[in-house]
């Protein structure tokens, strides 16, 4: 447990790192542009500078993923099947969002393919990111008594209420 919580504070400093660099750096000044049809709907952005490389993108997201693997394992048993299966999931998840980057960088270039009735990163984002997170949600909320509390932590808790319920009907405590 004191590993998870040490990784998942990591990972709060670098992503509070990343946005004080973000602010520091100006990040995020470009205007989105008109579309030229439908007045209310933006697309694109002017000239104006992101202020940040690609690979901040990509960082940011990895850390946000890592920080909502790393909440997901804590106070599960390290030894039950769903600890792997989270940790699983996570690595499948972080190949989605690697993939939706690249498909997104095709798409900018004017180079994507309709998957599913949509372009391949809305696809991706629809299909994928989208509904992926209901998978570790249905075995956690299905497993999760098993998971977080078992049959060991059962017994010992009960021990102690046990040995508590004795202690208080006992002679030498004084209490009736």
């Amino acid at each position: 447990m004191n590993r998870l919580m040490a990784l998942l504070l990591a990972l709060c400093s670098v992503l509070l790192g990343l946005l004080v660099i973000a602010y520091a750096a100006a990040g995020g000044r470009a205007a989105p542009l008109p579309h030229p049809e439908f007045g209310p709907m933006q697309v694109g952005i002017d000239a104006g500078e992101l202020g940040a490389p690609v690979w901040a993108a990509y960082v940011a997201g990895i850390v946000m993923l890592g920080t909502m693997w790393v909440t997901m394992l804590i106070g599960f048993r390290a030894g039950h099947w769903i600890h792997r299966a989270v940790s699983a999931w996570t690595v499948g998840y972080i190949l989605i969002f690697v993939i939706l980057m690249w498909s997104f960088g095709a798409y900018v270039a004017g180079d994507t393919t309709i998957v599913l009735g949509f372009t391949a990163p809305t696809s991706l984002l629809v299909y994928g990111l989208s509904l992926a997170p209901w998978i570790p949600l249905i075995g956690i909320t299905w497993k999760f008594e098993d998971a977080y509390f078992g049959r060991e932590d059962q017994a010992r808790f009960d021990e102690i209420v046990a040995e508590s319920k004795s202690r208080r009907h006992s002679p030498l405590s004084g209490e009736d």
